[in-house]
């Protein structure tokens, strides 16, 4: 296909882009939610019941699920029960990947604040059910165009920064790779914590706060989620900033977290995968 036929497309996907995420989705967000009851509750039971159990799930994920002791012993007490379970060789196999299982309990611990306890919250005090919050793909293959344009930039950020000591610092998360099987374990595990982490902010926050605040909702839901990039390379805590915005917005204008949770998973997964080719590791593993 020619650069000329090319030129119109790449146009109007950027056209699409800014109209259906700078322009229109804030009113149409508006209209659709703001005043609305949230189920069994009104719009501010609603915001109120978001906003502490948002808090207290923050609270327990910093001072309990983030904690490096209680996680060593977690993933400890996952490999003994293994061993009663099915004898001494899974203890012994368990032990060796550890420092995996150590990973997924931060996985587990995440995954139980992120979407256990707040889908609970959905069903038991909303009234409503997960579809209500965004977890049914709507449009998807419609919308993979915009998110296409969204990863770009960040895809060559990733390219640009891959290189620098605070990214080796910090990434790949897994460290301790002995081969493709535990490294595949581990970002199938870190991609089921980015759904989950989709689903809380931009959709049990988003729509629990939606009918109390409408638009406004995203610009709320932004500040958590940049916090919880504190200690993370600068520039990915800035960039946190406009894609909690961004994703906010076009998961309350489709109705759907989907597109948010493959770009973040692909950023996750490029971001590891460039940090392992720049330390040389993906050539070691077997």
């Amino acid at each position: 296909m020619s650069a000329v036929t090319d030129a119109p497309k790449a146009s109007g996907i950027v056209r699409r882009f800014i109209a259906e995420v700078i322009v229109a989705p804030w009113d149409r967000i508006d209209s659709a939610y703001k005043g609305q009851r949230v189920g069994r509750l009104s719009a501010r039971q609603g915001a109120f019941v978001t906003v502490i159990t948002t808090c207290l799930m923050l609270v327990f994920l910093r001072f309990v699920v983030m904690d490096r002791t209680v996680q060593a012993a977690f993933a400890s007490t996952l490999c003994e029960l293994g061993g009663l379970i099915a004898g001494d060789g899974v203890r012994e196999l368990m032990y060796r990947y550890h420092r995996l299982m150590v990973n997924c309990s931060w996985v587990m611990g995440c995954f139980l604040c992120y979407f256990v306890v707040p889908g609970l919250i959905v069903r038991q005090v909303f009234g409503l059910t997960l579809s209500d919050f965004y977890l049914k793909p709507r449009n998807y293959v419609r919308h993979l165009p915009i998110y296409g344009l969204l990863f770009l930039p960040v895809g060559l950020l990733i390219l640009v920064f891959a290189g620098s000591p605070d990214f080796a610092m910090q990434y790949p998360f897994y460290k301790n790779q002995q081969g493709w099987a535990d490294l595949l374990i581990w970002e199938a595990a870190y991609g089921v914590q980015f759904f989950a982490l989709e689903f809380f902010f931009r959709g049990f926050v988003l729509r629990g706060l939606a009918a109390e605040m409408g638009s406004m909702a995203v610009l709320t839901m932004a500040i958590p989620y940049c916090m919880i990039h504190y200690g993370k390379p600068l520039p990915e805590c800035l960039g946190s900033i406009i894609a909690g915005i961004t994703l906010g917005v076009l998961a309350m204008d489709t109705r759907s977290i989907w597109g948010g949770v493959t770009i973040h998973v692909a950023v996750a997964w490029g971001m590891d995968f460039a940090a392992l080719g720049q330390k040389g590791v993906l050539d070691k593993l077997n």
